[in-house]
């Protein structure tokens, strides 16, 4: 009852909090309300979309709401979606079903359902399906963590129709605050989370690993960006901070943001969101600077297989991939180009030494001073 009771809490004081003015206006939204997204034999599960108005598809964020898997919905998450949305996220904020009618992991089955429908539906709200995200609050962000590093090997992904197997359950970044990672600091014969898992850590160790999202942490999981209440007294630090350890171990990169809010306060201060998402934002711009400048790397590694030299030009090298490999003119520029700010990628051409490729984003993909 203790954690339903300030999960709710946590939930009703979000639109009474003015910790935070409203962002100016960045993007025009459009609210898609009460959205079937999936349905059983006994349940019902509804999203809202807020979709800005934008002539290029834009990234989704899925919200998750939390509440102790018992408790809460999306109406919870309005606040931080509007926020989302106005700096240009389709935002799918859904419901799950609840704890104790439908135990675990029917929850997770509903959110990796949810992933799958919106890259299903993408182009009705404008979407991009490869620019999948996911934030979520307490249960929320433990779910969006699972999200984050469970596989479809790893019995988590529910019963699957068609059209919905050919699209991944995967994200492709993460933010998570307040959010049990793993499940160490519950007692063995504690009956805390009974409600939910129905069994107590003692009596079934198996499935509280299962429920752990940092057991699934591999070397290919998205990166993340995680918050935490230093006086959160219902879900200890050490646990996103085990989390963190599990990504840096696998060479992720990860950032943990702790405050000194408690659970209801990180989760009210949207500030935190706010800074979240601008880091992980930088994250993704440098993760894809380093993938298009591996690109770079790899056609000259193969123009001097070829010629016995390094090619002395953008040029160059543009004739050479275009007449060996697939790959248009548009698709050779789009790779020099770092996406984040515009900039070219600096590439010191040499015919007799080898050439070095510098990013142009820099530092959390920000411009590198000249």
């Amino acid at each position: 009852m203790f954690f339903r009771t300030i999960l709710l809490s946590a939930c009703i004081a979000n639109f009474a909090c003015a910790q935070d003015a409203d962002e100016p206006e960045r993007f025009k939204h459009e609210k898609h309300g009460a959205i079937v997204f999936a349905s059983g034999t006994d349940y019902e599960i509804k999203c809202d979309i807020y979709q800005p108005i934008a002539d290029e598809p834009r990234p989704v964020m899925l919200a998750i709401h939390g509440g102790a898997w018992t408790t809460g919905s999306k109406f919870a998450m309005l606040r931080h979606a509007r926020i989302l949305a106005n700096r240009g996220y389709v935002v799918m904020s859904i419901n799950y079903r609840l704890a104790p009618q439908h135990k675990w992991p029917a929850q997770i089955h509903d959110c990796k359902h949810a992933v799958r429908w919106i890259r299903e539906h993408a182009d009705k709200y404008n979407a991009d399906p490869d620019r999948v995200y996911a934030f979520g609050y307490s249960a929320g962000g433990h779910l969006a963590s699972l999200l984050a590093t469970s596989d479809k090997d790893d019995g988590l992904e529910g019963e699957v129709a068609e059209p919905y197997a050919k699209h991944s359950s995967r994200i492709d970044g993460l933010i998570a605050g307040g959010s049990p990672m793993e499940f160490s600091w519950v007692a063995e014969d504690s009956t805390a989370l009974k409600h939910w898992i129905g069994e107590t850590k003692k009596a079934n160790p198996e499935m509280y690993a299962q429920a752990s999202p940092t057991t699934f942490v591999t070397s290919d999981d998205p990166v993340a960006v995680i918050f935490h209440g230093k006086a959160d007294t219902l879900v200890p630090v050490s646990s996103p901070k085990a989390f963190a350890d599990s990504y840096r171990a696998a060479n992720i990169e990860t950032e943990l943001i702790v405050s000194a809010d408690g659970h209801i306060g990180a989760f009210t201060r949207t500030s935190l969101l706010i800074e979240s998402l601008e880091k992980l934002e930088g994250m993704l711009a440098k993760r894809k600077c380093n993938e298009k400048m591996a690109q770079i790397v790899e056609w000259m590694k193969q123009f001097h297989q070829s010629r016995g030299r390094n090619p002395k030009s953008a040029e160059e090298l543009a004739t050479f991939v275009l007449k060996t490999k697939e790959v248009s003119a548009a698709d050779f520029d789009a790779v020099f180009t770092n996406e984040r700010d515009g900039q070219k990628f600096v590439v010191q051409w040499a015919e007799s030494s080898s050439p070095i490729v510098t990013e142009a984003a820099g530092v959390d993909g920000k411009k590198l001073s000249k």
